[in-house]
């Protein structure tokens, strides 16, 4: 079942292991819906953590367990283009220095400021959710949906290591499964509102900017490209789900 080789291969969840053998072809395809299973896991996680704790502990607590379902993977893509991107180099160089496993300094203050406004988002989101459970849960599973829908728009650029990763994640990608995303997406925006309007238009700013640096000084795209893609558009939709109702 392609679902669960998707969870096997971009979460931690005990769904097994993923079959030997088994390469990239059609998992993309599910990727909005893993997408929707984190946030809905990371929101039963924020929302027990909301009866016993303070809302900075349950924003934290929440953000640990969102990293935790997805093993950090695409944390990793958030570092490595922070190393890459940000230095004055030629884009070959940017490539070889975002192949190279150590942390430099401006990887380390873009998985801060990554991790930290996801989980300054969901605190305050902890603090101020005041419809409930499901609304909490649409907001976060529009966040997680949202942001592996946007990896489609990436998959559509060159990649600038062919035969990479990146390349291979657009194996099986078909019209359908971009639609899919399209309506996953379009569903939970209605659900959250003015809310989720606002946040899906600023993940498609921050897409368009992300990816049009990546243009200029990489070339193409990456699979670290798209982990950093998922977790920066994720973190900007919860930012903009703490705007009150009337303010957005």
């Amino acid at each position: 079942m392609m679902l669960r080789a998707a969870l096997a291969f971009f979460t931690r969840l005990p769904v097994g292991a993923l079959p030997p053998g088994t390469g990239l072809y059609g998992i993309m395809t599910w990727l909005p819906t893993v997408g929707m299973i984190i946030g809905l896991l990371a929101a039963c996680a924020l929302w027990a953590a909301m009866q016993l704790l303070p809302p900075v502990l349950c924003g934290l607590i929440g953000c640990l367990v969102w990293v935790g379902i997805t093993g950090g993977l695409h944390l990793d893509g958030v570092a490595d283009c922070g190393d890459g991107l940000l230095v004055e180099a030629p884009p070959a160089r940017r490539l070889e220095i975002m192949k190279d496993s150590r942390l430099g300094t401006f990887g380390a203050l873009a998985l801060f400021f990554v991790l930290g406004g996801k989980a300054a988002a969901l605190g305050v989101m902890a603090d101020t959710a005041e419809a409930g459970f499901w609304t909490l849960a649409g907001m976060c599973c529009m966040a997680a949906a949202t942001a592996r829908s946007l990896v489609f728009v990436a998959l559509l650029l060159p990649c600038a290591r062919p035969g990479g990763l990146g390349s291979a994640m657009n194996d099986g990608v078909t019209a359908r499964s971009r639609l899919a995303a399209l309506l996953l997406t379009l569903f939970f925006c209605l659900c959250t509102g003015w809310r989720g309007l606002a946040a899906l238009l600023t993940a498609l700013a921050v897409t368009a900017l992300l990816l049009s640096a990546i243009l200029r000084r990489l070339g193409g795209m990456t699979g670290d490209v798209f982990g950093c893609l998922i977790e920066l558009t994720e973190s900007c939709m919860l930012v903009v789900f703490c705007l009150p109702q009337g303010e957005v």
